[in-house]
């Protein structure tokens, strides 16, 4: 059985490595006390996530896939389970626009 301390510390390992991944592909995060749940934008040709400071890790993982699934990943190096993750969002973007 997965306890919420071991499901927290599975999220928190899942974003360092989304946030280097994202730092790869020139992915910008920026973490601010903005009250809200914060999301994606494009600025001077860069990608940006902006989430809030007190934002879960699940949500703050949720936003830096998004980002991800809108490069393509085929000119950096990504591990197989960020691969994979972003195929499933890629998935899901298809079939709620479908």
């Amino acid at each position: 059985m997965i306890t919420e301390k071991h499901a927290l510390r599975k999220q928190r390992e899942l974003f360092s490595l989304l946030v280097e991944c994202a730092a790869s592909m020139g992915i910008e995060i920026i973490e601010d006390t903005i009250n809200r749940r914060g999301g994606i934008c494009r600025l001077d040709g860069r990608l940006l996530v902006v989430y809030d400071a007190n934002s879960s890790y699940q949500e703050r993982n949720r936003l830096i896939v998004k980002a991800l699934s809108l490069i393509n990943p085929d000119s950096v190096y990504l591990p197989p389970k960020i691969r994979q993750i972003i195929e499933d969002q890629r998935g899901l973007s298809l079939i709620k626009s479908g």
